[in-house]
């Protein structure tokens, strides 16, 4: 993402605290089609505890942006099991 056209292709979606937050958000994503580029996680992978050096950025095309927001909001509200009653 260093070309001024790249960079317009892409916007950043969402700022994951820390690798493994990115690494499941962007395996998700990935995982509906959704193209995804992390920022900042050779950083995180040296400063995994630093709050202000283990953020990574989730950058996806912009015209996929709106589905990503939508996956991620369903993949944050869906239990992870079911209890049966």
């Amino acid at each position: 993402m260093t070309t001024k056209g790249t960079e317009a292709a892409f916007v950043k979606l969402v700022t994951a605290n820390g690798l493994v937050e990115a690494d499941t958000w962007k395996a998700v994503l990935e995982a509906n089609g959704i193209p995804v580029f992390l920022r900042h996680e050779s950083i995180a992978q040296l400063e995994p505890t630093s709050v202000a050096y283990g953020l990574v950025d989730l950058w996806v095309p912009r015209e996929e942006a709106a589905r990503a927001l939508e996956v991620l909001q369903d993949e944050r509200t869906q239990p992870e099991f079911e209890e049966e009653p």
